[in-house]
């Protein structure tokens, strides 16, 4: 069986891809494992605290859609 051009360049493709995403899963197990060392709480953001933010986020998103289009 022969294997074509585009075949490779899609499986080099495929396998940095695959790469990358082993890379950023470990990368998150260290900032987890950091985060618990430090003793360091996740906060969530919370829109209602920051009404300013809250409102720019939403402009940025709906910037981000029309420029999608």
């Amino acid at each position: 069986m022969e294997v074509s051009a585009s075949d490779r360049e899609l499986i080099a493709v495929m396998r940095q891809y695959f790469a990358a995403e082993t890379e950023l899963e470990s990368l998150k197990d260290q900032l987890e494992t950091a985060r618990q060392v430090a003793g360091e709480a996740i906060f969530f953001y919370d829109p209602r605290q920051n009404t300013a933010h809250a409102a720019d986020r939403q402009r940025s998103h709906r910037l981000r859609e029309r420029w999608r289009r």
